[in-house]
């Protein structure tokens, strides 16, 4: 067994008597491998491993958000804008909800007995206001730098991506799980979206418009993408 590095991303690389490749991300850190048969050249298995990288990014993402159990109890690490925050639960009559209270402190105020989903989505309110708070000077910016118009912008629970745009509609979705990533990332993923009212695919337009806005944008998505 053999590793490679393709796009900053590493891949065990495996060769054996098989005819057809397997590419696999594995539970629970999500590792990547790639099967392939014994004669096959490198340069083929780098171009598929690129074909597939918004794939694996995506179970990498699922796996991230779902292998490790959260139970919302003093002394968890939860992030915020890439920052790492100690959770403290407070058990109370009012003032529910979740809230920084320190620099390195997230605080959820809940009743006494509350239930793990109760407090889940009091974080989850709390990363709302997050994400929307932060984007809203993203979107008005570049909605200006780009020429273009949103007719609404949304964040919901994305299970395998981090935004979403219908073209049609003119509708951009961001992921909730934004709220944990620094403003850098935010603002690729608003510039990412935005981008698609010009152009709905992925091709060379689009390609040189993310370019010419945002020139770093590929070091943005592989800090997006990291562990």
């Amino acid at each position: 067994m053999s590793e490679i590095t393709v796009k900053g991303m590493r891949v065990e690389l495996l060769r054996k008597e098989i005819k057809n490749l397997h590419l696999r991300v594995h539970p629970p850190d999500g590792r990547v491998s790639i099967s392939v048969p014994r004669q096959l050249p490198i340069r083929l298995v780098v171009a598929l491993i690129e074909e597939r990288l918004e794939w694996i990014r995506a179970q990498q993402l699922r796996l991230s958000t779902s292998s490790s159990p959260i139970r919302f109890t003093d002394g968890e690490r939860h992030l915020i804008a890439g920052d790492d925050y100690v959770l403290r639960v407070v058990e109370c009559s009012s003032h529910f909800g979740a809230r920084v209270v320190a620099p390195d402190i997230l605080e959820i105020r809940a009743r006494a007995g509350s239930t793990i989903d109760a407090r889940g989505r009091m974080l989850d309110a709390f990363y709302r206001s997050e994400v929307l708070m932060r984007a809203a000077p993203f979107f008005a910016r570049w909605e200006r730098v780009l020429g273009v118009q949103a007719s609404e912008w949304r964040v919901r629970k994305m299970s395998t991506r981090w935004g979403s745009c219908n073209v049609a509609a003119k509708r951009v979705w961001l992921s909730l799980e934004l709220a944990k990533k620094p403003d850098d990332c935010l603002e690729y993923v608003v510039v990412h979206e935005l981008a698609h009212l010009l152009e709905a695919g992925h091709g060379p337009r689009f390609v040189s418009c993310m370019d010419k806005s945002l020139p770093d944008w590929r070091a943005r998505k592989r800090k997006l993408n990291s562990r």
